[in-house]
């Protein structure tokens, strides 16, 4: 599916040039993960884990698959990206965002997101 629209173009580039977020992205594609999970797996700190996880499910990136509540009244989120792949080609001045939605996440959310056109 190809992005159209600049602001969603540049929400996929910077999740894919900075490495923590990269890093966010590979690790839920295949199951939905906490924030703690991802940070021991990862060795992301907390905080910057938790604002990057943030401005993934603000862009679309991320989805929340469900809500977990402890034994203590506790609760936290697991997450799951909702892409599997993307490819950005430059050129002749034109910048093109494909993207292949992650067939586990909702792909509702994706096409929420995304203005899509069928690449021919």
């Amino acid at each position: 599916m190809q992005v159209i629209e600049d602001e969603r173009k540049k929400a996929v580039m910077r999740a894919l040039l900075d490495d923590q977020s990269r890093l966010i992205l590979i690790s839920t594609m295949l199951a939905p993960k906490s924030v703690i999970d991802i940070t021991r797996e990862h060795r992301i700190p907390v905080t910057s884990a938790y604002r990057k996880v943030k401005d993934l499910k603000q862009s679309g990136l991320l989805k929340v698959q469900r809500i977990v509540l402890t034994e203590d009244g506790k609760k936290y989120e697991l997450v799951k990206s909702t892409i599997r792949a993307a490819s950005v080609v430059f050129d002749k001045g034109s910048l093109d965002v494909d993207v292949t939605a992650n067939i586990e996440a909702d792909e509702k959310m994706v096409k929420r997101f995304f203005t899509l056109r069928e690449v021919k």
